[in-house]
């Protein structure tokens, strides 16, 4: 079962909070808020109930007990953009409102929540399971229609297609992201095509440009302050990267690529 409930505007959210869960006997509670004060005020709540919860935008999400899927779906083994396309199947033929269980792998995880989304599907909750796999809950829903208003531009997508083999590229890739930090701007760096050299361990500490540190090093200073970087999963395949890759740095395919490609709030730069 999925409740619904919307604590905009009051001062104590939490007291509202706490009776609808005591009244609920299991599945998810879906509370709209306002923003960080009153999530941080409904997250020391649900602490102390010793509940799970997500935080997801504005939206909290608290797992009060099992809930039951209408439909469920075994991707595990299945490359990009296998999962995306049978899992597009299995919704096709749901109504909307209804419960799909997901079984993934950790290479389709990131595109399946992402590429969901995308799709106007609410995540409802995604688990790590005891064999290294995945298992999301996703409601099927309507995608809204995006309305023609102005957004604030506050991220980069920042796309190399290059590797190495164009060091001068390959540089403006790490270096750009840290610029876009410093002026506030969220970056993310994906990696595709010849691109995906770069994230194979090792390879970019054998590029050195006379006037910077290693590529190696400005590759891992990104990681280290927060930047996030996926390489395709059928190019890493094709050049023997996904075996081999640089520590934190993930493996997405199309359907994350389009997911930050398209939004709104994100310009992109090619490389």
């Amino acid at each position: 079962m999925i409740k619904e409930i919307n604590v905009k505007s009051l001062r104590s959210p939490a007291m509202l909070v706490e009776k609808v869960i005591e009244k609920t006997d299991g599945g998810i509670l879906v509370i709209e808020t306002e923003g960080d004060s009153q999530i941080n005020e409904i997250s020391e709540l649900i602490k102390k109930m010793g509940y799970k919860m997500e935080v997801d935008g504005t939206n909290v999400k608290v797992s009060i007990g099992e809930i039951e899927a209408s439909k469920s779906i075994n991707v595990v083994g299945a490359s990009c953009p296998g999962p995306i396309l049978m899992v597009g199947e299995v919704l096709e033929r749901m109504a909307v409102g209804e419960v799909l269980e997901i079984t993934a792998g950790p290479n389709a995880f990131t595109d399946l929540t992402e590429g969901l989304k995308s799709m106007g599907n609410d995540i409802l909750s995604a688990e790590k399971t005891d064999d290294g796999n995945y298992k999301i809950l996703i409601k099927k829903e309507e995608k809204k229609k995006e309305l023609g208003v102005s957004v604030d531009i506050d991220e980069v997508f920042i796309i190399n297609m290059t590797g190495t083999g164009n060091a001068e590229k390959a540089y403006a890739t790490f270096m750009m992201a840290n610029v876009a930090q410093n002026m506030k701007l969220k970056p993310t760096i994906f990696l595709m095509f010849d691109g995906a050299s770069l994230a194979l361990k090792g390879e970019c500490d054998k590029v050195k440009h006379p006037a910077f540190p290693k590529l190696g090093d400005k590759l891992r200073d990104a990681i280290k302050a927060g930047v996030k970087i996926y390489v395709c999963e059928m190019s890493s395949e094709f050049r023997g990267v996904d075996k081999k890759l640089e520590e934190g740095i993930e493996i997405a395919g199309a359907p994350t690529f389009f997911r930050f490609l398209s939004k709104p709030n994100a310009r992109p730069v090619w490389l």
